[in-house]
């Protein structure tokens, strides 16, 4: 709908220009007024402006394509351009031939009343579609039709020029008053302002137009965005970079901006959109990227970046212990590496991961890994009741034993998992928790043989019983 109105404004617009250029060429040749033949020029070159707006509309309205993926609206920039060249021709030519009229062979057009008749008509025109035009540019955001309407303004000062030259011509028909100098180039001084009116219309449509191919944005607006940005709260603010372009009257602004690497990918599409939301207030209807980096920050914690580098390496580690010595920093943790991987595969990657931290902690830290395997694939079990019943017996062999409300056993190829749930009081700090656990599992091992993993969920007390069973073999 927008679009159809877009292209019936400028369709007026052509239809309007070419009854305008047909009547002022036919008096101006008629009458020999060189300021009517001059208006003639104008009309003809506003009707091909015209034209040409239409055509540059409908090509900016198309959708983006593989060649233009941000659209085609730049068209209407390069009409605009193209219509102030025109405009330059047409006034270079008037002023020569106005050259002629006053220095070479002055001449006093014929004045009929067709000739303020076709101007007054000029004028009306002019005024009427400059208000359509400019209806329609403002509503549609279109450049092509703003410069049309703001092109016809200045046309209606044009034909005013040119009915002054007249009414000087008619009046010195009835009264010596007037210099006979100036009765001899009246007309030719009115094609002289029509052309200079032409060449500032041109220069300033020329130099907008330049100004939208060249992505000029106003020179405050990429400031004001880019401190609305670095308002938001977990960005890196120092590392907000913004940059906007308008195609059109669209606008395309891309961010680049950093987060502390210690952020989720949740919680840093969340700064994204945050970002988005700031950019909109300004830009209702940008297109808008966002590119989030990851970065360290001053006073970022060792832990937070060891789990930074093994992250960056998709490497799973636990059991991470960080110890302050006389002789500087020291770390032990446990690498989790798949079962089938030879030795030396293990250690190449886990000298990655160490060359890696030697690079994000102090200079000097001593980094110890212990490798540690583990089946990343699913594993084919069944379920012992009969270990169950060993468990059970072990647990109730130990004096004080921590309260067990589930107890599962299963087989797998590589020996027995054994998994409990115990319950602790809920006050119990966690690092007691742990010792507990260890020497629950510690007693399991020395009575229960086979076993290769020991799974122990802590939960505070009392806890619900659980609301399923596991009674059926996983085949």
């Amino acid at each position: 709908m927008a679009e159809a109105t877009k292209r019936s404004a400028a369709l007026a617009s052509v239809g309007s220009g070419l009854i305008l250029t047909i009547l002022k060429v036919v008096v101006g040749f008629a009458t020999g007024s060189l300021a009517i033949v001059s208006e003639a020029a104008h009309s003809g070159l506003d009707l091909l402006a015209a034209m040409l707006t239409f055509f540059v509309v409908y090509i900016a309205e198309q959708p983006p394509d593989e060649n233009h993926p941000y659209g085609h609206g730049k068209a209407e920039s390069l009409g605009a351009l193209a219509e102030s060249a025109l405009l330059v021709a047409t006034a270079i030519w008037v002023l020569w031939h106005a050259y002629e009229r006053i220095f070479v062979s002055p001449a006093i057009p014929e004045i009929t009343v067709w000739s303020f008749v076709v101007m007054i008509i000029s004028m009306v025109v002019d005024f009427t579609r400059s208000r359509s035009l400019k209806r329609a540019a403002e509503l549609h955001k279109s450049q092509a039709l703003a410069a049309d309407a703001a092109h016809f303004s200045n046309d209606l000062l044009g034909s005013a020029v040119v009915i002054l030259s007249l009414v000087v011509l008619e009046i010195a028909k009835r009264t010596d008053a007037i210099p006979q100098w100036l009765v001899l180039r009246a007309d030719a001084l009115g094609a002289v302002v029509v052309a200079l009116i032409a060449l500032k219309v041109s220069y300033r449509l020329g130099r907008e137009s330049v100004h939208a191919l060249m992505e000029d944005v106003p020179g405050d607006l990429g400031r004001r965005l880019t401190a609305k940005v670095r308002a938001v709260p977990q960005l890196v603010s120092d590392s907000v970079r913004v940059r906007v372009r308008f195609v059109g009257e669209q606008a395309f602004v891309d961010v680049a901006l950093q987060v502390p690497r210690t952020l989720t990918l949740e919680a840093s599409y969340q700064v994204s959109e945050e970002v988005r939301g700031v950019i909109r207030s300004e830009l209702p209807f940008a297109d808008i990227v966002v590119n989030v980096e990851p970065a360290r920050i001053e006073g970022e914690e060792y832990a937070a970046a060891v789990y930074a580098a093994a992250n960056r390496l998709s490497l799973a580690i636990h059991h991470l212990s960080l110890l302050l010595t006389r002789d500087g920093l020291r770390i032990l943790l446990d690498l989790e590496l798949p079962s089938h991987m030879s030795l030396l595969d293990a250690h190449s990657v886990s000298e990655q991961l160490r060359d890696t931290l030697a690079r994000e902690l102090p200079e000097g830290s001593a980094i110890s890994i212990h490798l540690e395997s583990r089946d990343l694939h699913v594993c084919p079990a069944v379920r012992s009741e009969q270990i169950n019943n060993d468990v059970r017996a072990v647990l109730g062999s130990i004096a004080n034993g921590d309260p067990v409300t589930d107890v599962n056993s299963y087989l797998i190829e590589n020996g027995t998992v054994i998994s409990l749930s115990c319950a602790y009081s809920g006050d119990t700090p966690l690092s007691t928790v742990h010792q507990r656990m260890s020497e629950l599992e510690s007693a399991i091992r020395e009575r229960v043989p086979s076993v290769s993993r020991i799974h122990v969920a802590p939960a505070p007390f009392p806890v619900n019983p659980p609301s399923r069973t596991d009674t059926s073999d996983a085949q």
